[in-house]
């Protein structure tokens, strides 16, 4: 057949057959030059031409097929010039496979799929953070005003309360008048407070009571004894109850509120970093590290349930049988069973409880999005809040943009270009980040690029590397010291490159490095907690425990220095991928880093020990109102006495959150 130009084969009319297309794609390919940009593609031909309507094709195998790859070796290490890995295309004639025949009719209709309408489709898409970003901000200002409202409702039910114990006698209202004000109060509490009712019936119907599940017995059980209460009997335990949907609504509001700051600090993030938990570098802990994030496994940590809010929906399920049949007991001979069974439920639950890990998770939601940083919920408490190892690199200490050239001295005949060439060749080898400045040294002395032929790194942090026939060391000046180079006077820089070629001392590149605000927070954070073991991870062999004592004032015995190149292998690892992630920052700083890290082990820390004090005051509350009823002492437990015992405990969570939280 003959050779036909490109737009000659396109053309529909052309004269060609079958036989010849194949015939003259599997020869060789013409000798003419092909342009470099032009993309070739394997040769094809056809596997059966009895049917031409299916027609398979397979690459066909040739010696200018092959690939061939140099050999990986480790450096230093040499090797013969004809070792290739050669790779063959696998596929013979015979694995071809032709597509099978429809057993449709070809004359037949297709079936309509019917479209989805933007509800389903809304029903049936993965939430996204701009979804869940859009149902916490709807309706917030409303239902923060709403609990405005209730907050004053409650603090009128508890004046109310002590008014009417005859505390204060100064409004000449008549005995009844304060009863009957806090049971209308109560109903108007319950309106406005009414997402808390439904957050209790959808916990009860997903069989996980909570504190808001409880509520709703509390209200039929204040309503039905306010209503059954003695004309005598001063005030009632509707403001005990409008006092507990306050602290339930400031609990949603809190839950909302940090989801609300943290997903708007995610959608601000333009390429977000992860917090990874990798497994142990070595034998020890998990390591934490930085890596490209998952914003939808983000997002999926984050409506996950959390463990505080599981502890108390268990105490719950056990609190609503066990209160009813201890009151069932008690008052078995004598007494109100019911009066009993509201005081047991009014002391056994702490009106606090839901708002213990809400409220920690939105100050921590507050002092993230400040810095950038975000927490998965409880996830991020449960991988931050064990044992780590934080892998500190040269970019977390000091950034390239706080290092800057202090000046440069040239020693013997060696010409300036080349000795610079000869230390970026060998810092490079290494990952050094002094790398980008004599970059620009070299550019300003006009100089080329060297290859260096084999090297080594030192214990002591210097690099041996040949580069040219010469044999070169670069280290800073106690490496120089160690390997017998001679210094001359003046030449005793502490924070500078030396390069030594063949022995000699070739020249001197001094540096000044600037400590960095937000390292200088992050280490504060990180040297603070004893849980995390801190190793650094620098290639910048300058970067000494002198330098960074005398940088940010901090004492580095905390620190571990591992020799040089162990440093540069913690450097170069990656997350694995068994890696958890923990949580989002916009940069990769060490100050977000390290600051959302201790974050997440404060939400950890803060909210069991809000869990513990909630179960400790739940198991007073139960065994001093057990033994009133048990007593029949009703005015020992009088609607005074149970607000003051519910406020008294809720100051003190409050103080031990609000310590807990600045360490």
């Amino acid at each position: 057949m003959n050779e036909r130009d490109p737009e000659q084969l396109n053309t529909p009319d052309a004269d060609y057959s079958l036989e010849d297309i194949v015939r003259e794609f599997g020869s060789e390919q013409p000798s003419e030059t092909v342009c470099g940009d032009t993309i070739s593609f394997p040769a094809v031909r056809a596997v059966s031409s009895e049917d031409s309507d299916t027609i398979a094709f397979t690459p066909v195998r040739r010696e200018s097929d092959t690939v061939a790859f140099p050999p990986v070796r480790s450096a230093g290490q040499a090797g013969s010039a004809d070792e290739t890995i050669k790779f063959i295309p696998p596929v013979s004639e015979d694995e071809a496979i032709a597509p099978e025949e429809p057993d449709e009719d070809p004359g037949a209709l297709p079936e309509l799929i019917p479209i989805p309408t933007q509800k389903e489709r809304q029903k049936t898409a993965a939430p996204t953070p701009q979804s869940v970003l859009q149902e916490a901000a709807a309706g917030r200002k409303l239902q923060l005003l709403r609990t405005v409202l209730l907050g004053i409702l409650a603090g009128a039910s508890v004046f109310l309360t002590l008014y009417a114990v005859q505390i204060w006698d100064f409004m000449g209202l008549a005995a009844e008048t304060p009863s009957v004000l806090l049971i209308v109060i109560l109903s108007v509490s319950v309106l406005l407070s009414y997402d808390v009712l439904w957050r209790g019936v959808r916990d009860l119907i997903r069989f996980h009571p909570s504190p808001f599940t409880l509520s709703i017995p509390l209200i039929v059980l204040a309503g039905l004894d306010a209503f059954r209460a003695e004309p005598s009997r001063p005030g009632n335990y509707c403001g005990a109850v409008t006092l507990l949907l306050f602290f339930l609504m400031c609990a949603l509001c809190a839950e909302r509120s940090g989801r609300y700051r943290t997903l708007r600090a995610v959608c601000g993030f333009r390429k977000p970093m992860g917090i990874f938990s990798a497994p142990p570098v070595d034998k020890g802990a998990p390591s934490l590290r930085r890596d490209p994030a998952s914003v939808g496994s983000f997002l999926n940590d984050l409506l996950q349930e959390d463990k505080p809010r599981m502890i108390l929906s268990l105490y719950c399920t056990i609190l609503f049988p066990l209160s009813a049949a201890l009151a069932f007991l008690l008052t078995r001979r004598s007494g109100d069973f019911f009066l009993a069974w509201l005081l047991l439920l009014l002391g056994g639950l702490p009106f606090f409880a839901a708002l213990g890990y809400p409220r920690v998770f939105a100050i921590l939601a507050r002092r993230l999005s400040k810095i950038d940083g975000a927490l998965s919920g409880w996830h991020s408490a449960k991988i931050f809040g064990r044992k780590h190892t934080i892998i500190i690199r040269d970019e977390d200490l000091f950034p390239v943009s706080g290092i800057t050239t202090n000046g440069m001295k040239i020693y013997g005949a060696y010409r300036p270009n080349r000795i610079i060439s000869y230390a970026l060749a060998a810092l490079d080898a290494a990952g050094s980040p002094l790398t980008g400045l004599f970059e620009g040294l070299l550019k300003a002395q006009y100089g080329t690029h060297s290859v260096l032929s084999q090297h080594r790194f030192y214990d002591s942090g210097g690099i041996g590397a040949e580069i040219a026939g010469d044999v070169v060391l670069v280290g800073s000046l106690s490496f120089m010291r160690s390997m017998g180079v001679q210094m001359p006077a003046g030449a005793k820089v502490r924070l500078a490159v030396y390069i030594s070629v063949n022995g000699e001392l070739a020249g001197i590149f001094a540096f000044k490095y600037k400590a960095n605000a937000s390292s200088r927070k992050g280490l504060r954070d990180v040297l603070a907690n004893r849980s995390f073991s801190v190793v650094l991870a620098a290639r910048d062999f300058l970067i000494t425990p002198e330098l960074i004592a005398a940088k940010y004032r901090f004492p580095t015995d905390r620190i571990k220095f591992p020799a040089f190149p162990e440093r540069l292998r913690l450097a170069e690892l990656d997350p694995n991928r068994r890696a958890e992630q923990g949580g989002l920052i916009a940069e990769d700083t060490f100050g977000a880093f390290a600051s959302t890290v201790a974050a997440g082990r404060s939400l950890r820390i803060v909210s069991l020990a809000a869990v513990v004090i909630c179960l400790f005051v739940a198991a007073l509350g139960i065994a001093l109102c057990s033994l009133i009823v048990l007593w029949n002492s009703k005015d020992a437990a009088s609607p005074v006495h149970i607000l003051t015992f519910q406020l008294l405990w809720a100051f003190v969570l409050d103080f031990v959150t609000l310590i807990l939280l600045r360490f």
